[in-house]
C-alpha cells in the first residue's frame, strides 16, 4: 500500500525545476535515511523536469509531482499533460537508453541509471502522462559474526545468549571444527578456549597465523586458568585480549566492542592513508600551454566518495584530455573510484594519435559494461582534443555541458551520450568547435554548481559562479579561475558538499 508523503504542483517555466526540488528536498531529509539515495532521487526529479521545460511538445501550464513510499520502496510520480513520449511503442527496454529515436531529449538515461525501476504510463484527453521513478530501500547491514570455539557446551550456549542480541554468533568444539567455519563463514572476531581436545586454542592461533586471509581478524582467548606462562605464549602469538573465566555478559560484550572499534579505526587508518597516496597520483596536473591552447584547473576534494579525475596525454600536434567524474559517497565509491581512474589512465595512455574523442568514450564505455569491478561505478566523462588553431574536438558521457564564453555571453555547448556502461557499442558523437582568441571554454564536474546547502543556495551558487566567469574572461587565464575559486570556496565556507573541479581553456594567438 503507498503512502503519499508529499504533492505539490507547480506552474512549468524556468524556475520550476529549482522550486520542486527544493519542496522533495525538505520532506527526504527527513524520510529517507541514506544520502547517496536521497542525492539520486533531486537528480532524476531535476533532469526530468528540466527536459520538461525544456523539450516537452505541447508544453503544459503546470506540473505535478507525488512522492511516497510502500514496502519496499520509495517512488516519485511526475504528471504532466504534454504530448506523450513513444516508449510504449517499442517493448524492447533496452531501447529506453536511446537519445535521439526514443528519448527525445529527456534525460531517460540517466534516470535509469539513478533510479532502481522507471515507468512510463502515456496519458490522453482525460488522463496526465505519469512517470513513476523507484527507489528500493538499502539492505539492512549484516550484523558482525563472532565465532566461539568452546568444547564446554553449557558456556558455549551462555556465550552465545549474551551475544546473540548484538552479533551473528557461530560456534565450534575445537581448533579444527574452527578451521572448517573459517572457510564458510565471514568472521569478524573469533573468541577461543585454550584447552580444548584435538586441538587446543594456542594450535589453533598458529594455524591462523599461517592464514593470510584470517591472520588478521581479531582474536581473544577465554581460559579457566590464570597461567602466566600460558598468558605470555598466548600473547606471544599477536592476539587481542585475553580473559579469565567466568566472564559476565558486560564485561564480554565491552571488550568485543572495544576490540572491534580499534580494529575498524586500524582499517579506516590505513585507507585513508593509502587513499591520500592514491589520490595524490591521480591529482589533475596540466601544463600551462599545449598545442596552441593555454590550459588551467583547479579542483576541491570533499575527501569522502568517488571523485573528480582530469588525465591529459600529448600528441605530436594534438592534446588529448579526459574529465571524469565518478559517483558515490561512502568508502566503496573511493575504492572503485581508484580502480577506475587507474583504468582510465592506462587506456588513456595506450590511445594512438589517429583516436577520435568519441572512440576513447565507446572503450571506456564497453569496459565499464563487462567488467565485474567497474560495472559498480556510474561515472560521467567528458573526452577533449585540442589542436592548432583554436580547433577542439569533444564528446560526452552523461558529462555537464561545457560553457562556452564570449564577449558580455554565455553560452551551453550541446555536447552529450549516454552514461559509460549502459549499452553496447555506444555511438558516442564529437563535436567540432573553432575557437577565435578572446573566448574561453570552462569545463566543470557537477559539484561546481551543486556545492550548497539547499536548492536557493544552488541557484545562487551556479549564477554567481556563471557570471563570475564571464565577469573575469579579460583576465589572464590563471587569474580568472583563481577569482572563480574563491568566490566558490566563500559562497561553500570551504565546505563543498561534493568534490568540484574546474577547467578552462583559451586558445593562443594565431594568425
Amino acid at each position: 500500500m503507498d503512502t503519499l508523503l508529499l504533492e505539490a504542483r507547480q506552474n512549468l517555466d524556468l524556475k520550476t525545476p529549482g522550486q520542486l526540488r527544493q519542496a522533495l528536498t525538505e520532506v527526504i531529509n527527513q524520510c529517507v535515511p541514506d544520502v547517496a539515495i536521497r542525492q539520486r532521487m533531486l537528480l532524476c526529479l531535476s533532469e526530468a523536469v528540466t527536459n520538461l521545460v525544456l523539450h516537452a511538445q505541447d508544453k503544459p501550464d503546470h506540473i505535478l509531482i507525488r512522492f511516497g513510499n510502500n514496502r519496499s520502496s520509495w517512488w516519485l510520480d511526475i504528471f504532466d499533460s504534454s504530448r506523450p513520449w513513444p516508449l510504449n511503442k517499442n517493448p524492447d527496454d533496452n531501447l529506453l537508453f536511446e537519445f535521439q529515436e526514443i528519448e527525445n531529449g529527456r534525460g531517460i538515461a540517466l534516470m535509469h541509471a539513478q533510479c532502481d525501476e522507471l515507468n512510463y504510463h502515456a496519458g490522453n484527453a482525460s488522463q496526465p502522462n505519469q512517470l513513476r521513478l523507484q527507489w528500493s530501500y538499502p539492505k539492512q547491514q549484516k550484523r558482525q559474526t563472532i565465532l566461539i570455539v568452546e568444547d564446554n557446551d553449557s558456556l558455549c550456549r551462555l556465550y552465545q545468549a549474551y551475544l546473540d542480541d548484538a552479533f551473528n554468533v557461530v560456534t565450534a568444539a575445537n581448533g579444527y571444527h574452527a578451521l572448517q567455519q573459517l572457510t564458510t563463514q565471514k568472521i569478524d572476531l573469533l573468541l577461543s578456549d585454550i584447552r580444548m581436545p584435538e586441538m587446543n586454542g594456542l594450535s589453533l592461533r598458529k594455524k591462523i597465523n599461517q592464514q593470510a586471509a584470517h591472520e588478521l581478524i581479531p582474536f581473544v582467548f577465554l581460559t579457566a586458568e590464570d597461567d602466566q606462562l600460558i598468558q605470555q605464549q598466548a600473547t606471544n602469538l599477536g592476539i587481542d585480549d585475553y580473559l579469565v573465566k567466568p566472564v559476565n555478559k558486560i564485561q564480554l560484550l565491552k571488550i568485543i566492542q572495544r576490540i572491534l572499534g580499534r580494529s575498524q579505526q586500524i582499517h579506516t587508518q590505513l585507507s585513508e592513508r593509502i587513499d591520500k597516496n592514491i589520490s595524490a597520483s591521480l591529482k589533475p596536473q596540466l601544463p600551462a600551454s599545449a598545442n596552441g591552447w593555454r590550459l588551467q584547473v583547479a579542483c576541491r576534494d570533499t575527501g569522502s566518495g568517488g571523485g573528480d579525475l582530469l588525465l591529459h596525454k600529448d600528441f605530436a600536434g594534438k592534446t588529448q584530455l579526459l574529465l571524469s567524474d565518478i559517483m558515490g559517497h561512502d568508502d566503496s565509491a573511493k575504492f572503485f573510484s581508484h580502480a577506475c581512474g587507474g583504468y582510465i589512465h592506462g587506456l588513456l595512455q595506450s590511445m594512438q594519435i589517429n583516436s577520435n574523442p568519441a572512440l576513447l568514450l565507446e572503450q571506456i564505455s564497453n569496459y565499464a559494461m563487462v567488467d565485474k569491478l567497474l560495472s559498480q561505478v556510474t561515472l560521467t566523462c567528458c573526452s577533449i582534443q585540442l589542436s592548432e588553431q583554436g580547433k577542439i574536438s569533444l564528446a560526452s558521457a552523461g558529462h555537464p555541458a561545457p560553457l562556452l564564453l564570449s564577449a558580455n555571453k554565455i553560452e551551453t555547448v550541446a555536447v552529450g551520450g549516454v552514461l559509460p556502461g549502459l549499452i553496447a557499442d555506444y555511438p558516442y558523437q564529437s563535436r567540432e568547435l573553432n575557437l577565435q582568441c578572446g573566448q574561453r571554454l570552462a569545463f566543470y564536474t557537477d559539484g561546481l554548481f551543486e556545492s550548497a546547502a539547499d536548492n536557493s543556495a544552488r541557484i545562487d551558487l551556479q549564477t554567481r559562479i556563471s557570471e563570475a566567469l564571464l565577469a573575469t574572461l579579460d583576465l589572464p587565464i590563471d587569474q580568472s579561475l583563481q577569482q572563480v575559486m574563491n568566490l566558490f570556496d566563500q559562497i561553500t565556507n570551504a565546505q563543498p558538499s561534493d568534490d568540484a573541479l574546474l577547467l578552462l581553456l583559451e586558445p593562443l594567438p594565431f594568425s
